[in-house]
């Protein structure tokens, strides 16, 4: 008898034991697993916590029951949050709340309770929104080379800011060195020459880089823009800031890979590119010289001119992607914006300031003024 009780003592404790071991393998083991298991409740379950609001294409808005879908990235866009606490008083939802474009997920990571409401919006396409938000700067009726281009000075051309690498504005407004550009245009025709479609978003860093930069090192060789130094910074390091960032894959993939002009022009450039010469495909270059000029000509007034010079330096000066292209003297040029507004021609190892250029790719929806204040948001990309 005394042996019987020993083993069913032993076969309780090993019950025990082993339900034991199944409760701390259940507990998450860290932050993130928490913060996981949290998620997949919120989405999962009709969990008051969170709410989805989606915009119609006719601009009503309803609440979306089903919490567990997120809706569609192809037709709308997560453009921003409002959150409460449990008391009701607001709290600034970017500390309780994250979200993934990405991964289609949403995460109120705080002990308190707290409420959140995501709004997604469908935007409109861009060149109608343009032409509604653009003013009279913008002009879509007739397309200068090949584009639909913002023209005037920098203080009549106020309604072309847009965001790129978040969808959420107060970020973009707080942030402009990372995420605010500015539209030069949008392209009116397919050139399939270049790689270009029709309604691609041609946009430019509203601010250059921390440094400036050499078109290249070497000025007694006649380099061209594939083996250029300032390709390599903008395809390498900047292109890999824009990588770096939440969802960067995401935001990449909306930039279009082609073939840029890099024609030689011992003219000064006018309105229209030269195109007898291409590159190889790419994402991330310069304006062209009659970017500029198409803006609103040589003239320090050009909104396109740097009023402000860059961070860490005062000079306005500023590359673009047009070759001078023939030795002068030995020495081989590239076309700059000069601190006078004009276009002139200096020697590649000068160095100088750089802005990012890069097409979108076709389909993109905007939301938003296009203001400073109130920048375009883009909505939805097909594909995506």
């Amino acid at each position: 008898m005394k042996k019987k009780l020993v083993l069913r003592s032993v076969v309780v404790i090993l019950i025990i034991l082993n339900v034991f071991v199944v409760y701390l393998l259940a507990i998450p083991n860290d932050k993130k697993e928490l913060e996981e298991v949290q998620t997949q409740k919120i989405l999962e379950s009709n969990d008051k916590q969170l709410a989805i609001w989606v915009q119609e294409t006719n601009g009503e808005w309803h609440e979306q029951e089903d919490r567990s879908k997120w809706p569609d990235p192809s037709t709308h866009g997560f453009v921003g949050a409002e959150c409460t606490d449990s008391e009701g008083a607001t709290i600034q939802w970017e500390k309780v709340l994250t979200f993934s474009l990405a991964d289609k997920t949403a995460t109120i990571k705080t002990k308190q309770t707290s409420y959140c409401t995501l709004y997604f919006a469908t935007g409109e396409p861009a060149l109608d929104h343009l032409k509604k938000k653009g003013g009279s700067t913008f002009n879509s009726t007739s397309a200068v080379d090949g584009m639909y281009r913002f023209k005037g000075g920098s203080t009549a051309v106020t309604t072309n800011y847009i965001c790129f690498g978040t969808t959420v504005e107060s970020t973009c407004t707080g942030t402009p060195a990372t995420y605010m550009y500015r539209i030069i245009g949008i392209t009116s025709a397919t050139d399939n020459t270049i790689g270009l479609y029709a309604n691609q978003l041609k946009i430019i860093r509203a601010v250059p880089s921390n440094q400036s930069q050499v078109w290249h090192s070497d000025r007694y060789s006649d380099v061209k823009w594939d083996s250029s130094s300032a390709k390599t910074y903008l395809n390498g390091t900047f292109l890999n800031t824009i990588k770096g960032l939440a969802d960067g894959a995401y935001w990449e993939s909306m930039i279009s890979s082609h073939k840029w002009y890099n024609a030689d022009q011992t003219d000064t450039p006018g309105t229209t590119e030269p195109k007898t010469s291409q590159t190889a495909e790419s994402k991330i270059g310069l304006m062209y010289g009659t970017d500029y000029m198409n803006a609103n000509g040589a003239s320090t007034s050009n909104w396109l001119f740097i009023t402000n010079g860059w961070s860490g330096n005062p000079s306005k000066e500023e590359w673009t992607m047009s070759r001078y292209g023939f030795s002068f003297g030995g020495y081989y040029n590239a076309w700059y914006v000069s601190s006078y507004g004009s276009l002139s021609w200096d020697n590649m190892d000068r160095k100088y300031a750089v802005r990012p250029v890069f097409y979108l790719q076709s389909g993109v929806n905007l939301t938003g003024e296009g203001t400073k204040e109130h920048p375009y948001i883009i909505t939805s990309l097909p594909n995506n």
